[in-house]
């Protein structure tokens, strides 16, 4: 899990950057739709039952200032109940199994969860944001089946991406810095690997970027839709203006993915 800094996270909360709108305009879809999509629903949701404490967790590097607050307003966000509890780690997680919480969402400098506590079952963030980046390429690119896709880097995110984008019936291609990543999951999954990444860039319109990567726009095709959850990225001003759509944020898209497919463990598909 790429390790967030406040500074990039301070407007989650407030919701600043108002991603709704955005995705409406990108993908026709919400934070939520979008979600409920990648967890195999085709209708709306009530998760206003759904009881959620997100536990602040100290071990490793520590605690990510605004963190817990950025994901429990997420959270609030897809309609589910939530708190930060006010104990951290194990006693965190323990407050929360006492107050009778559906799901519990924590992290740590190696992995971000979702435990769906009736369940028994989590979520873990690299499948939750490889499917929800995946599901806005998706629909910004106006379906997948059938057209070149581009997945830049190899590593748990980019992995979990390459095998949903192929399940759908797109032809994958994967490059990353490291050349023998990408062929191992050329030879794991039957897809492309591509080892120069200008001449990948240049070569694919629908791009899911799961690493740090620059765009320059003399490499962007007219029109190209970049589904980017890797950080950082740059993207000077011919890019942006060749682009059809470029999707980021820094948390939402896949701890929205995460709860409402924990969520959805414990309830009616």
């Amino acid at each position: 899990m790429t390790r967030l800094t406040p500074d990039l996270i301070e407007g989650v909360p407030e919701d600043t950057i108002d991603l709704d709108s955005k995705l409406m305009s990108m993908c026709g879809k919400t934070v939520k739709q979008l979600a409920l999509e990648g967890a195999g629903v085709d209708h709306d949701v009530d998760f206003s039952k759904m009881k959620v404490a997100c536990v602040p967790i100290t071990s490793g590097m520590g605690v990510i200032s605004g963190f817990s607050s950025s994901v429990d307003a997420i959270v609030k966000r897809l309609g589910m109940q939530s708190y930060v509890t006010k104990g951290t780690d194990v006693n965190g997680f323990s407050q929360a199994i006492s107050d009778g919480v559906d799901m519990i969402m924590m992290a740590d400098d190696a992995m971000f969860v979702a435990y769906n506590v009736h369940a028994r079952k989590y979520t873990n963030n690299s499948w939750g944001t490889a499917m929800g980046y995946s599901v806005a390429l998706k629909n910004a690119a106006g379906g997948v089946e059938g057209k070149d896709v581009l997945v830049i880097g190899a590593g748990l995110v980019g992995t979990e991406a390459v095998k949903i984008l192929k399940s759908w019936g797109a032809n994958v291609s994967v490059t990353d810095i490291k050349p023998e990543k990408a062929l191992a999951l050329q030879e794991k999954y039957g897809v492309k690997a591509l080892e120069d990444v200008e001449v990948a860039l240049a070569s694919h319109k629908y791009i899911l970027n799961a690493a740090p990567a620059i765009f320059p726009g003399r490499l962007i095709m007219e029109g190209a839709v970049v589904s980017t959850p890797g950080v950082p990225h740059y993207f000077d001003e011919e890019s942006r203006k060749k682009a059809k759509a470029i999707i980021h944020d820094p948390l939402e898209i896949g701890t929205a993915m995460m709860a409402v497919n924990s969520a959805m463990y414990s309830m009616e598909r």
